[in-house]
Formats: structure tokens, sequence, C-alpha cells
């Protein structure tokens, strides 16, 4: 049964991750699919309700099954997403999960250009986790300079504005995430549990830092994406965005 039902499960969501059954498309009925893999209409049930809870497909009694592979786009200036050609902050809420002082490396030190000073021995780590309509999506960690650190420590635990609002509202000035890279990683017990994610699934991880306006560097950041959530916008030579999972 077990393996039955890995085996029609992967069969759908390619189908739908390579563009087969597109956005919107109404999937072939659980007797179909009974018929086509030639097994019982447990095993099918089973399969589409993992599609469901992955949020490949939605449901409705009467009406049938249909892909639902939407997902906001976000380029390497996270938080800013793409949308119809926009770019717009995504709605939601902010949680800090943690806040504490961490001794400064010799590369944050240099980095950030911190002198020998007690006060500059030690970075403001901030977690935080960002939920959109309910849902975990990105958990983020800020590794802050001194300078920034002891007045963002005053945030409350929750907030509708994302970190780089807050630090430009408090300085004045336009806060950036720059020097983006993206790799997928094997994501841990403590990053499924915030995202809510499978640990058996790759997920996306980006890292770069937080700069203002007129190039003072704030901190460096890491975020790690609920993949079901979200897809890359990746620019090509031609100027064209292309979304990638």
């Amino acid at each position: 049964m077990a393996l039955k039902f890995k085996y029609v499960y992967t069969q759908l969501q390619m189908k739908i991750i390579f563009g087969e059954w597109p956005e919107g498309y109404r999937i072939p009925t659980e007797m179909e699919l009974c018929e086509q893999y030639d097994v019982s209409r447990v095993t099918i049930r089973r399969a589409l309700d993992g599609l469901v809870t992955q949020g490949y497909i939605s449901r409705t009694r009467g009406r049938g099954s249909f892909v639902l592979f939407k997902r906001s786009v976000v380029g390497l200036g996270y938080p800013q997403i793409i949308e119809s050609e926009a770019e717009i902050v995504p709605k939601g809420t902010y949680r800090i999960l943690l806040k504490e002082q961490v001794e400064a490396s010799p590369t944050d030190k240099a980095q950030f250009n911190l002198s020998d000073r007690p006060e500059d021995s030690m970075m403001w780590h901030f977690k935080s986790l960002h939920i959109v309509d309910g849902k975990p999506s990105v958990l983020s960690d800020f590794y802050v300079a001194p300078r920034f650190g002891s007045s963002l420590a005053m945030l409350e635990e929750t907030s509708d504005q994302s970190f780089f609002e807050i630090v430009g509202r408090r300085t004045g000035q336009r806060c950036h995430f720059v020097n983006g890279k993206v790799a997928a990683i094997n994501p841990n017990e403590e990053i499924c549990k915030q995202l809510g994610i499978d640990c058996k699934s790759a997920s996306l991880w980006c890292r770069g830092l937080c700069v203002l306006d007129d190039g003072t560097l704030v901190g460096r950041c890491t975020k790690v994406f609920n993949g079901l959530m979200y897809e890359f916008a990746v620019e090509s030579k031609s100027g064209l965005h292309i979304g990638s999972a």
C-alpha cells in the first residue's frame, strides 16, 4: 500500500511540476485514476490528500480536483515579491523568535569595520518567522552590527513590518538585501518544525547582506523559504523574469 501510494503521488506530482497539468486544470476523477494506475480508491485518495496537503491541488465536493500550483514569486531582493510586474511587500506578520548577543567573529570585525572596544565585540542575532495567511513562509536569521542592534533589540515580538522596513524607518534610509546567493539544502529538524515542512524534501536557502542607501552595512542575513509557498525569479540576459521552483 505504502509503495503504491508513493508511486501514484510522485506520478501525479510530476505531471504538475513539469506542466502537463497546468494551473487550474481539472485532473481525472478518482475512478479514472484507479483504472489508469491499477490501484484501489483508498490509494488514490491518499495520494490526492497528499497533493492537497503539499499545496499542489484543491478539492471541491461535486466539482472535482484542480491544480493549485501557484506560489508567490520572489527575487534575490526579498522581501519584495514580483506580482503583475509590480513589486509589493508580501502581506503577513513577522514574529521574533530569538534576540541575543553573540561574539563577533574575525570575519564580522573585518566586514563591519568593528573596533577593539568592548562595545564592538558583540553582534546582535535576531531570528524571525514570516507568517503569510496563517502559514510559516520564511525563517530568517539576522546578524546585526552593534551600532544598530541595540535599538533593534527593543523590537516587539510581532510586527506587520519586515526587518528591512523597521531598519529603514529607524535610520531614515531604505534598507536593501544585496549580494544574495541561493542554494538548495536539506533542512534540519528545527527548520522543518518552524516552517511546518517535510524534512525529506529540499528547501531554498538564501544569504546576503543588509545595506542602507548610503552603503552602510547593517548586518548579514540568511533565509530559508517554505518551498510550498515561493518560487524564485531569475533575470536572463534578455531581461525576462523566469520563475524557478
